[in-house]
């Protein structure tokens, strides 16, 4: 039985309402738009998924490879991220911690990094998050009721 003295918080609930919608915005731009690659070592990249993004940082992960462990805590990393297939934005990140994790079935190791600010890349990646926030606050869902055709 509910317990009638019970206050529901709007701003609460619309607040939870609006992260979850933000990090679907989120998704489909890192699955679908940004490819990102860390830099391991002069001329070789290894493909890595965005989790998360914010001013001061983000989260990757790879699928766990016991003997491939290419990243540790403390240690700099060049994460290009490719908008394009032939340009990208080069951001300098500092590891601050890795764990393993399960997603959708499938063994990852998880990074939590922390963006260099004193690069010149940072004033982009800060208007680059900034754009997802404000997209994800007012994209709307297509519904497909509206046709496409010539005039």
């Amino acid at each position: 039985m509910k317990d009638n003295n019970e206050i529901v918080s709007l701003d609460q609930f619309r607040n939870k309402k609006q992260e979850e919608k933000k990090r679907k915005t989120e998704r489909i731009f890192f699955h679908h738009l940004v490819g990102a690659y860390a830099v391991i070592k002069p001329g070789k990249m290894i493909p890595v998924e965005l989790i998360d993004i914010s001013d001061e940082g983000l989260a990757i992960q790879t699928p766990y490879q016991s003997e491939r462990s290419w990243a540790v805590a403390d240690s700099n990393l060049p994460l290009r991220l490719y908008f394009s297939e032939d340009s990208f934005m080069e951001v300098n990140v500092s590891i601050k911690n890795a764990r393993p994790t399960i997603d959708g079935g499938t063994r990852y190791l998880r990074y939590g990094c922390e963006v260099q600010k004193d690069q010149r890349a940072f004033d982009a990646w800060k208007q680059f998050v900034g754009f997802l926030r404000v997209y994800s606050e007012i994209s709307e869902k297509d519904s497909g009721n509206i046709g496409v055709g010539n005039i």
